[in-house]
C-alpha cells in the first residue's frame, strides 16, 4: 500500500524554512550572545525518584525540557539561524527522538500533557520572534510521530504539534492549510472512538460487516499479500504468545482483511494464515479509497475492543504485542 505523501507538504519545509530564517535575521542584531554548547542538557531525576522506573519515566516526561527551555539558557542564547537554542540540528533531532522514545513509555495522559506543554512555549517562542525552535519540531513531530515507517508514529502525541500550527499566529495561512490534511488523518478512526465500520468478504463468498463481529477484542491486521512487511509481521503475530492466549481463551478474534479486494495472489496465501483467524479481503474497494480508513502503510493494525472502540491505531507489532500481553496477563489472573 502506498504511503500517504504530499508535494505540498515537501514543499512547505521549504517555504517555511525561508521564513523562519528571515524572521531570525531581524532579530539577530540584538543582544548578540558568543554562548555555544551544542549538548542537549539531560534530565536530573531525584535520588528518590530514580529506583522506582515509573516514577523515574513520569518525571523524564515531565521535565525532560526544563533546563534546555530555562530563563537563563532564554537569556543567554539568542535567535542563531544555524542553531537551536545553542544546539545543532542534529543534536536537536537526536535528543527530540529521546523525547519521543522518553513520553513513549508513560501514561497516555501524561505523554500528551508534556507534548502540549512544549508545543506552548515553542509557539510563544516563535511569536516572540524566534521561530527555529518550533520549526524544528515541526519537522521532528512529522517525521517521528507522523510518517508511517516511524516506530514512533502516534496520532495522539502529534496533534498538539498539528494545533500548535493552527494557532501560531506567525505562521502563514497558506502553510496552516498545507497541514491540514494531516489532521484529517488523525482524528479520523481517533484512539477513544469508535472505528469506522466496512463490509468484508471471506474465501467462501460470505459477507459481513466487522461490526458484527462479537469479540471482547478485535485484532484488525490490514494487509496487502504481495507485501513483504506484512509477512514479516504475519509470522511474528501467529506465534506471538500474547495473540495465541488471548484467541485460545474466546477473549480476542483477529481479522486479516486485504484492501486491495480478492486476487489470485490473496487465494494463494490463504494457507500462510492461522485457520482460527478470519481471512478476509474488501469486496467494495472502499478501504483503498482512504475516505473511511488512511492506511499509511501495509501493514496496518488496530486493536478495538467489544463496542469497536480504536484501542491502538496503526500500531507496530512490538507495540501491540505489549498491549495484548498485559491485557493476556489480566485475564489469567481472573481465572485464577
Amino acid at each position: 500500500m502506498k504511503r500517504v505523501f504530499s508535494v505540498a507538504l515537501a514543499l512547505f519545509f521549504v517555504t517555511v524554512a525561508g521564513f523562519f530564517v528571515l524572521s531570525a535575521c531581524k532579530n539577530s542584531g540584538k543582544d548578540k550572545s558568543p554562548y555555544q554548547t551544542n549538548i542537549f542538557p539531560s534530565v536530573k531525576v531525584p535520588v528518590a525518584m530514580a529506583s522506582d522506573r515509573k516514577l523515574s519515566a513520569e518525571y523524564t516526561a515531565r521535565h525532560y525540557w526544563d533546563e534546555f527551555l530555562s530563563q537563563d539558557r532564554l537569556l543567554r542564547l539568542k535567535p542563531d539561524t544555524s542553531n537551536i537554542l545553542g544546539v545543532s540540528p542534529q543534536i536537536f533531532d537526536e535528543a527530540f527522538q529521546g523525547y519521543v522514545s522518553a513520553i513513549s513509555v508513560v501514561d497516555d495522559t501524561i505523554a500528551k500533557h508534556s507534548m502540549a506543554k512544549l508545543v506552548d512555549r515553542a509557539v510563544a517562542l516563535a511569536e516572540d520572534g524566534y521561530p527555529m525552535f518550533f520549526s524544528q519540531i515541526m519537522q521532528d513531530g512529522e517525521k517521528m510521530l507522523f510518517d508511517a515507517h516511524s516506530p514512533f508514529l502516534d496520532d495522539e502525541l502529534y496533534l498538539p504539534v498539528l494545533d500548535g500550527i493552527e494557532r501560531c499566529k506567525v505562521i502563514p495561512q497558506n502553510v496552516k492549510d498545507s497541514f491540514r490534511w494531516q489532521k484529517d488523518i488523525c482524528v479520523k478512526n481517533r484512539v477513544g472512538t469508535q472505528a469506522a465500520d466496512f463490509r468484508y468478504a471471506t474465501s467462501g463468498g460470505r459477507q459481513s460487516t466487522m461490526h458484527n463481529i462479537n469479540s471482547e477484542y478485535l485484532l484488525v491486521f490490514f494487509n496487502d499479500p504481495d507485501c513483504p512487511n506484512c509477512r514479516q509481521a504475519l509470522e511474528v503475530m501467529k506465534t506471538a504468545d500474547p495473540i495465541l492466549n488471548l484467541t485460545g481463551m474466546g477473549v480476542m478474534k483477529v481479522l486479516a482483511v486485504s484492501p486491495g479486494g480478492k486476487t489470485a495472489l490473496w487465494d494463494e496465501r490463504k494457507a500462510d494464515f492461522p485457520s482460527s483467524w478470519i481471512y478476509a479481503y474488501d469486496p467494495a474497494g472502499e478501504l483503498d479509497q482512504g475516505t473511511i480508513y488512511t492506511l499509511r502503510a501495509s501493514p496496518s493494525i488496530y486493536l478495538l475492543d467489544s463496542e469497536k472502540n480504536v484501542i491502538l491505531k496503526d500500531a507496530s507489532v512490538p507495540h501491540c504485542l505489549r498491549v495484548l500481553e498485559g491485557i493476556a496477563e489480566h485475564y489469567v489472573k481472573v481465572q485464577e
